[in-house]
């Protein structure tokens, strides 16, 4: 079926976290997670949503969402109550703090934090907390739990990975500035943190410093390099 829907509807939608399926009158509709857990009850709910309102397919995301595919225009905001009903959220998209990514450090034996205790708590705090504060561009964070680097937090805006300190301890390495795509780079090391705590307040610094400081269309890694990390 040939694409009649306006581009007007098309980007009215887009902020809400549901992406046009090009030349069809369908989208994507974004479910986000905390850091790509559902419990049992939410995963089969999601599939019978799916066959509802969607294709009958669910997909993944980079950043450890779901995507339905297939939902009608018209349906959309039936989908979203829906999806709301089962404790998710569609969203996920605009110029603000995107979804968290986590690897399975808490479970992993190479895992040297607790990742999805720090990831749920940036979670709720930024993702959710600051989910009305526009930045000047999209903010993507993401916690590793050791140096292997599994889900690369160093190619987020901010990254946090496990780190082993002197005598013992376990630590949280933060990286600043990373950033996917045709000009990628890796982020640059910042500050060692020894608690969660310091971490999670260091985070609202620079979430903050971004908010007031970058300009509109701006990443992070732009703003770093226009006023240097030292700065920064």
């Amino acid at each position: 079926m040939a694409q009649t829907i306006s581009m007007e509807d098309v980007k009215s939608v887009k902020g809400r976290g549901c992406l046009h399926n090009k030349g069809t009158d369908t989208f994507s509709a974004r479910v986000v997670t905390e850091n790509g857990r559902l419990t049992s009850v939410q995963a089969r709910a999601l599939a019978d949503l799916a066959e509802t309102y969607g294709n009958g397919t669910v997909t993944l995301t980079t950043r450890q969402s779901f995507e339905v595919p297939g939902v009608p225009f018209g349906k959309l905001a039936e989908f979203e109550s829906a999806v709301a009903a089962i404790g998710l959220s569609v969203g996920g998209t605009g110029p603000k703090v995107r979804p968290v990514v986590a690897c399975k450090g808490t479970t992993c034996p190479c895992g040297l934090i607790d990742t999805f205790a720090l990831a749920g708590e940036i979670h709720r705090r930024f993702y959710l907390g600051w989910h009305g504060v526009a930045l000047p561009g999209k903010f993507k964070i993401a916690v590793g739990g050791c140096p292997n680097n599994c889900v690369k937090p160093d190619l987020n805006d901010l990254g946090v990975v496990g780190k082993a300190l002197p005598g013992g301890k376990r630590g949280y390495q933060v990286m600043l500035g990373g950033h996917w795509g045709r000009t990628g780079g890796a982020g640059k090391p910042a500050e060692v943190f020894e608690t969660a705590d310091e971490v999670l307040a260091y985070i609202e610094k620079v979430l903050t410093f971004y908010r007031d400081h970058g300009e509109k269309g701006e990443r992070f890694f732009k703003t770093l390099a226009r006023l240097g990390l030292e700065k920064v």
